[in-house]
């Protein structure tokens, strides 16, 4: 009870400085740009355009049917949240030096407001998969509303995950750069543009330790109506929670020195 009462401090005692943190982190990404929020759009969909013509018309991976751009937009979308989400959150300490330095307040406000920023873009980013979907004419399942509770699950990942490395960040710089080389290995180890069909039987008992990989398999098997794992999904439920509590009690245990240190 008391832990749960310390995780929801932010949202309650401090909710206007974790809306103004929000506000700003969503608004300085795309400050001075020139088409702006539509970025948010226009990135997954320029990519989703290069893997499309690389792995359906080069290498042709297999979907069971589904029109690829529409197989890879569903997981690539959670995938590029993730992404984004990390890569911001490691340096948030750091780019909040000054409001560390001068005000206290709880410092999980700071990658609290990166994660609820980047949830809002995925939200818009969605309208893009389903425009996607009405393209290629694949019909909604009755299992799409799925799509939520697992997406939440992943939330809980992406926060633990960015307490972690903000922390790891202020204390050692250059784990900024290793987070941008371990997405990108991340990435390719997680059926993201290919099915898992394709991962080799030895394989896979250690593929499915990757939490993605349960929540990837899980949003494709909403919204397509395909079988998929119950077990995968508690696994990855279940590393997701492990991840946040021990990132949430490894941030709070450095942030008294947190202005120290920045």
């Amino acid at each position: 009870m008391r832990l749960i009462k310390k995780l929801i401090l932010p949202f309650t005692s401090h909710k206007y400085l974790l809306y103004q943190l929000t506000q700003r982190e969503i608004k300085a990404r795309y400050k001075q740009s020139f088409i702006g929020y539509a970025w948010v759009m226009l990135n997954p969909l320029a990519q989703m355009m290069v893997y499309t013509f690389v792995f359906s018309v080069v290498f042709r991976f297999p979907t069971g049917g589904i029109p690829y751009p529409v197989f890879l937009f569903a997981a690539l979308l959670p995938w590029t949240t993730l992404q984004v989400t990390l890569n911001t959150a490691t340096q948030s300490l750091v780019s909040n030096a000054i409001l560390l330095k001068k005000v206290w307040f709880p410092r999980e406000i700071i990658p609290y407001s990166v994660v609820i920023s980047k949830m809002i873009d995925f939200v818009f980013s969605s309208f893009v998969f389903f425009g996607l979907m009405l393209f290629y004419q694949v019909p909604l399942s009755k299992t799409t509303l799925l799509f939520i509770p697992l997406f939440l699950i992943q939330v809980v990942l992406m926060t633990g995950m960015s307490f972690f490395l903000s922390t790891f960040n202020l204390f050692y710089r250059d784990i900024q750069y290793l987070t941008n080389l371990l997405l990108m290995v991340w990435m390719y180890m997680t059926p993201v543009v290919y099915p898992m069909s394709l991962v080799p039987d030895r394989f896979i008992f250690i593929y499915k330790l990757n939490p993605m990989v349960g929540l990837i398999e899980g949003y494709r098997a909403a919204l397509f109506s395909l079988p998929f794992e119950p077990s995968l999904i508690f696994q990855s439920l279940f590393v997701s929670i492990f991840i946040f509590i021990t990132g949430y009690f490894t941030f709070k245990k450095s942030e008294k020195v947190f202005a120290d240190i920045v």
